[in-house]
């Protein structure tokens, strides 16, 4: 009687892939680098037709972890599904900081950085203004940019991004308690926040790391499942340092005192006030996010005098690459700004 080595070989595979053996291409959609400075690039996607749409969309993510979540794979990739829909699309890689990048704050990440990506974005799209796309961190920031410099953004859309710093889950019972957590002493310890200073995020479920390891032995055969969950891990340990100064500030303004939803937050000596956002806004939360939960988010389009609520039934991750998000969540999205701007039929200017 033959005994089948199939289960053998499914081990051995499996072993390899959890142990990282097997690294898999993200982040693939072809882009053009349009403007660096230091270690900040901007990058323009490439369309095979010209865009429908007038204003660009310039996407600002977090300054933990890499933007690739954002174009993640073929059919999980939020830039795939905004080109397709006549957008022109623009990324901010703030890159990784280094010894020479710890001073820098809200005010340099503000009022120099991404102002400056925001006005090479219009330089090179010849447009006055941008629709400002900010996920976790980067949608915070992009909205505290907005009310700082509000002429420049035609638009926002605000996926899974925190602004009212409390609630029940774990990261803010921990975070936003001085007796836990004193941010000042990391910095003042490591001078930059190092990538495992965020490796905490993913001990918050710690109970699901199993079940994951489990669905992947199961489903070993699946080439599709295999890959969409090596490109997930891939991105997930992908930590990068964050700018000393950014950290401490954010963690200490925002986590610690909540000034930001209360407009008590000031940034290069001036007062952010979201109140005084006059542009649409469209706030994409996740029912079952932990990171950023519908109570610290929602509660900004209170504050917005023209903003529209999202929840989507997905964790924070899957906001952007759940199957699911991509069949319901962003062909609605992709609505609501086409909505808020006029399009165009002629070929786009720069």
């Amino acid at each position: 009687m033959k005994t089948s080595t199939r289960p053998v070989k499914d081990s051995l595979r499996w072993m390899r892939l959890v142990s990282g053996q097997h690294p898999v291409p993200i982040a693939q959609s072809p882009r053009e680098e349009v403007f660096r400075r230091d270690q900040m690039v901007l990058y323009r996607y490439q369309r095979e037709t010209p865009a429908t749409h007038p204003v660009p969309v310039l996407m600002v993510y977090s300054l933990i972890n890499r933007p690739a979540i954002l174009d993640l794979s073929p059919g999980r990739s939020v830039v795939q599904h905004l080109l397709s829909r006549g957008f022109e699309v623009y990324l901010i890689d703030w890159g990784v900081p280094t010894v020479l990048d710890q001073q820098l704050d809200l005010d340099a990440y503000l009022n120099v950085f991404l102002r400056m990506m925001v006005r090479e974005t219009c330089r090179h799209a010849g447009t006055p203004q941008v629709t400002l796309f900010g996920y976790c961190m980067g949608g915070t920031m992009a909205a505290m940019y907005a009310a700082l410099h509000p002429r420049r953004v035609n638009s926002l859309l605000l996926l899974g991004a925190p602004f009212h710093f409390r609630s029940e889950e774990l990261l803010y019972r921990w975070g936003c308690d001085a007796q836990f957590f004193d941010p000042a002493r990391l910095v003042e310890a490591c001078g930059n926040a190092p990538p495992w200073a965020f490796d905490g995020f993913t001990l918050l479920k710690l109970d699901q790391k199993a079940p994951r390891m489990i669905s992947l032995y199961d489903n070993i055969q699946d080439s599709t499942y295999v890959e969409n969950h090596l490109a997930m891990e891939q991105w997930i340990n992908d930590n990068i340092p964050m700018a000393g100064a950014v950290y401490r500030e954010f963690l200490l303004a925002c986590f610690h005192d909540n000034l930001l939803i209360h407009g008590r937050l000031h940034v290069g000596g001036r007062r952010v006030d979201l109140s005084s956002i006059e542009c649409p806004a469209l706030i994409v939360t996740g029912g079952a996010d932990h990171l950023v939960p519908p109570e610290t988010s929602e509660p900004v389009a209170e504050v917005l005098p023209d903003a529209e609520v999202v929840r989507f039934p997905s964790g924070h991750i899957g906001l952007s690459v759940s199957g699911a998000a991509h069949r319901k969540l962003w062909p609605a999205a992709c609505d609501w700004l086409t909505r808020v701007q006029p399009i165009r039929n002629e070929q786009p200017v720069g």
